[in-house]
C-alpha cells in the first residue's frame, strides 16, 4: 500500500509582460488565449503578443503549443535581454513539463547567460540537470543560484529533490526545512518533506507536514487527495486503522473516480475485520480500474 509521490519542483514562469486584457478574468484562460490571439493576429510584430500568448497556453497545460509561441517570441528581434532571458526560461520550463529536460537545460542556460544575476535561472537550470542525472552539475547550480541569493528558496527545494533522488534523507529535510523557512506558504516543501520522513520512518513528522499542506491546498481537489492518500498511508502504518480509514475516505470525496483510494480503504477494512465493507470498496476498485 506503500506510495511515494514527489511533486515535480518547477520555478514558476515570469512574465515580461502584462497578461490583462480588457473584459477578461485573470483566470479566463478562453478569453485570454482568444484576445492574445487577436492581438497577435493584428499585429505580428509585437512580440509581447507572442509572449502573452505562450503564458496563457503555460498556464493551460498545453505545453507543446507553449514552446512554439515562446519559439516565434525568442525570433522576434530587438526583444530586451531581460525579457528575451524569461522567454527562454518559461520556454524552458515548458520542455521540461514534455519530458524534454536537455531541450530544459539548453535554454536555461541561455537565460542564465543573458541575465547572470538571476537566480532562478540558475536554479532552474539545477533542475534540469537534476532530470538528467548529472549531480554535480546540479549542485554546482544550486550553489551558484544560493551565492546569488541565499534566500532563496526554490534552489534549497530543488537540491532537496536531487539528495530525495539519492536517499539522502536528511540532506533533502534539511533543504526542505530551509525552503520553508524562506517560503512558509509553499505547500510543495511541506508535501515534499513529509515523503522524506516517511521514508525515515519519522511519521509522526511526517503526519504534521501533510496536516499542513492538505489545507494549503484547499480549491485543488485532486492535490488534497494525494495528501489525504499519503496521510492516511502514514497512520496506517502506525496502526491508526480507525483514523487511516477516515483519510481514505476523505480521498474517495475528493476524487470518486481514483482507483486507489478504494483499495487503501479496503486493506484498512480488512485489518479492522470488515469484510463486507473491504468487498464492497474492492470492487469499486476494479470498476474503476
Amino acid at each position: 500500500m506503500k506510495k511515494t509521490i514527489i511533486l515535480i519542483l518547477l520555478l514558476a514562469a515570469s512574465s515580461a509582460y502584462s497578461q490583462s486584457y480588457p473584459g477578461c478574468g485573470a483566470n479566463d484562460l478562453k478569453c485570454l488565449g482568444d484576445a492574445a490571439l487577436k492581438a497577435m493576429q493584428a499585429n505580428p510584430k509585437d512580440p509581447e503578443n507572442y509572449y502573452n500568448l505562450a503564458l496563457v497556453f503555460q498556464r493551460n497545460g498545453s505545453h507543446k503549443e507553449a514552446v512554439e509561441a515562446f519559439g516565434m517570441y525568442i525570433a522576434i528581434p530587438g526583444v530586451k535581454p531581460e525579457y528575451l532571458a524569461d522567454g527562454y526560461n518559461n520556454r524552458g520550463v515548458s520542455h521540461r513539463k514534455l519530458g524534454r529536460a536537455d531541450l530544459a537545460l539548453a535554454d536555461y542556460s541561455k537565460a542564465f547567460e543573458l541575465v547572470p544575476t538571476e537566480p532562478k535561472f540558475v536554479a532552474n537550470r539545477g533542475n534540469a540537470n537534476t532530470d538528467l542525472k548529472k549531480y554535480d552539475a546540479a549542485l554546482a547550480d544550486y550553489a551558484a543560484a544560493l551565492k546569488l541569493n541565499p534566500q532563496f528558496a526554490p534552489a534549497y527545494s530543488g537540491r532537496a529533490n536531487l539528495h530525495g533522488q539519492r536517499r539522502n534523507f536528511n540532506e533533502a529535510v534539511a533543504d526542505f526545512t530551509k525552503a520553508i523557512e524562506y517560503s512558509p506558504d509553499d505547500p510543495e516543501n511541506y508535501y515534499n518533506r513529509a515523503v522524506m520522513y516517511r521514508e525515515m520512518r519519522e511519521l509522526d513528522k511526517a503526519i504534521a507536514d501533510y496536516d499542513k499542506y492538505i489545507p494549503m491546498m484547499a480549491g485543488n481537489p485532486v492535490y488534497q487527495a494525494d495528501g489525504y492518500i499519503n496521510l492516511g498511508i502514514a497512520k496506517a502504518m502506525l496502526g491508526r486503522r480507525e483514523e487511516a480509514v477516515a483519510d481514505f475516505t476523505k480521498v474517495i470525496e475528493l476524487d470518486p473516480k481514483r482507483p486507489n483510494g478504494y483499495r487503501a480503504r479496503a486493506v484498512m477494512y480488512r485489518e479492522l475485520k470488515k469484510d463486507d465493507l473491504a468487498a464492497a470498496d474492492e470492487k469499486k476498485a476494479a470498476e474503476l480500474k
